[in-house]
């Protein structure tokens, strides 16, 4: 019976740190000037399974994201991953701020 629930508890702390997820922002990875961060933010969003395909391809980067939020003058760039499920699904944003 001790062994049941032993393995009981295991499978299920398995599944628990299975279903969990992650995630980094990294602020200040990249800085076009000194001076204030800006008005205006623009995001892309992208989403990647196994690493290997992306619901977006190619276009989650700085320049997709200044497009989307009307940018012309890049002052900050933010990526974000969010990693579900051990990292199998990853959710990528790269957020601009600028004029």
């Amino acid at each position: 019976m001790k062994k049941r629930i032993i393995s009981i508890a295991a499978s299920a702390a398995l599944a628990a740190s299975m279903l969990t997820s992650c995630m980094t922002i990294n602020t200040g990875a990249a800085l076009g000037e000194k001076g204030p961060i800006g008005q205006r933010v623009g995001e892309a969003k992208s989403t990647y399974i196994l690493g290997l395909w992306s619901s977006k391809g190619e276009q989650n980067n700085i320049k997709q994201a200044a497009a989307n939020g009307g940018i012309t003058k890049v002052a900050q760039v933010e990526y974000i991953d969010k990693y579900i499920l051990l990292g199998i699904v990853t959710k990528h944003t790269t957020r601009v701020y600028g004029e």
